[in-house]
């Protein structure tokens, strides 16, 4: 069997994320090769990624070396894919689910940043989140890999940075952070899953299977299911989480109001993808139109 070419970007965390699944297809008898593919989105380092003109920023480019046979699979964080995606790919596989908080990197906890204080962030979800919780404090745009964020921070340019805890702790980052309880900052969908893609025809695909993690699957199936029926794009000020339990799924999703501090949360726990329906109506029935979602209007 050939080498298994494996697509990613080229920042450490990604090229760390292209290494866990390399090692476990060395694990299970399979040679590998790692591909470095640069997207839109590192080469454009300076606008906010709410504002950039594409969905999915940095993984179309790389998706499609995979449609077009540069590399056999590309790995991704699971939350940078767009809710559908190109025709022809799919998840084959996920490595299991790491910590989905995110984490504020400061001196100080979220409670006692003082008055004013800049939080540097380039997520939408995450900038009305901190204004819903701490309407005092500053966000401002930061772009960059984890490293250039960090060192931004260390420099001064900002009091404090938010980043997902999963990427400090596979770099194994030693530097000062305080986690954000879902409470407060409910994640993204998928964050903390690293997500394999490939061709829905991929000779190689039962294996992709075989190292994949089910459960991490089941949840980000889940996850994406919601977001595929309500529409959503990456950049939309929404999170959601979706865990399982003895019942089955709990989904606890959160959609805050693009033109003001308001927010609507909803919870529900149910046994498969088919309870899923009635949240979905609910959601739609009650965010209002004002928070400017487009919900049920197609891709």
């Amino acid at each position: 069997m050939p080498a298994v070419r494996i697509g990613t970007r080229p920042s450490k965390l990604a090229v760390k994320q292209a290494e866990m699944v390399a090692r476990r297809l060395d694990d299970a008898g399979c040679q590998t090769e790692i591909v470095k593919i640069s997207s839109t989105g590192d080469t454009d380092s300076v606008s906010p990624l709410y504002e950039m003109d594409r969905t999915g920023v940095f993984v179309a480019e790389l998706n499609q070396n995979v449609l077009d046979r540069n590399v056999d699979i590309a790995v991704h964080s699971a939350k940078d894919l767009p809710s559908i995606l190109s025709g022809g790919l799919e998840i084959s596989g996920t490595l299991p689910r790491e910590n989905f908080l995110d984490a504020l990197v400061s001196r100080f906890n979220l409670k006692s940043l003082p008055s004013g204080s800049r939080i540097g962030t380039s997520s939408i979800r995450r900038i009305h989140e901190l204004k819903s919780f701490r309407p005092d404090l500053v966000a401002e745009n930061i772009r960059g890999n984890i490293d250039t964020r960090i060192r931004k921070f260390l420099d001064g340019q900002y009091d404090g940075i938010i980043i997902a805890e999963a990427g400090i702790h596979r770099l194994e980052i030693n530097i000062p952070y305080s986690l954000l309880t879902e409470d407060d900052f409910l994640p993204a969908p998928n964050q903390g899953i690293i997500a394999i893609v490939s061709r829905v025809d991929y000779e190689n695909s039962d294996l992709i299977r075989k190292i994949s993690h089910q459960d991490t699957m089941d949840i980000l199936k889940m996850e994406r299911k919601l977001m595929t029926d309500l529409n959503l794009g990456c950049s939309v000020p929404a999170g959601i989480l979706c865990k399982k339990t003895e019942f089955g799924y709990r989904i606890r999703c959160r959609f805050y109001s693009r033109n003001s501090k308001e927010f609507k949360e909803f919870s529900r726990t149910f046994g498969d993808e088919a309870g899923l329906e009635e949240l979905v109506k609910e959601i739609m029935e009650k965010v209002p139109a004002s928070y400017g979602y487009n919900f049920g209007k197609g891709v």
